[in-house]
């Protein structure tokens, strides 16, 4: 009986092991925490007040700078190159002609609210 239990639970085992190995890699990574709430909204508020003149967030329409929705999922910039956490904190804190550099302006955590804002255009 004793030894029955044993092939029952290595078998068992066995099988899970086996399942998890199907399973499609999209149930194998965790996805990406989402923003927090309040990090989002503290980003429009910074948009709206730093960054509207110049960029749409409802369209991809240029007004001085190019428009921002879908800029994350488009995942590069005007120019071609890779959007990413660091690369658009690099661009807000330096500026690139004609936008203006934000470094001096803005604190950092408020650079991080506007990129969890811009993520979700």
């Amino acid at each position: 009986m004793r030894l029955r239990s044993v092939s029952l639970a290595f078998f068992a085992a066995a099988a899970l092991a086996g399942l998890g190995a199907s399973l499609p890699s999209s149930f194998a990574q965790s996805a990406a925490p989402a923003p927090a709430p309040a990090a989002v909204a503290s980003g429009l508020e910074v948009f709206t007040t730093n960054c509207a003149f110049c960029h749409n967030s409802d369209s991809t329409e240029k007004k001085i700078g190019p428009g921002l929705k879908g800029f994350y999922a488009r995942g590069t910039f005007a120019d071609g190159s890779k959007v990413s956490d660091e690369s658009v904190q690099k661009m807000i804190e330096n500026g690139k002609v004609p936008m203006p550099a934000f470094k001096s302006t803005l604190e950092p955590a408020k650079i991080k609210d506007v990129i969890e804002y811009l993520k979700t255009l």
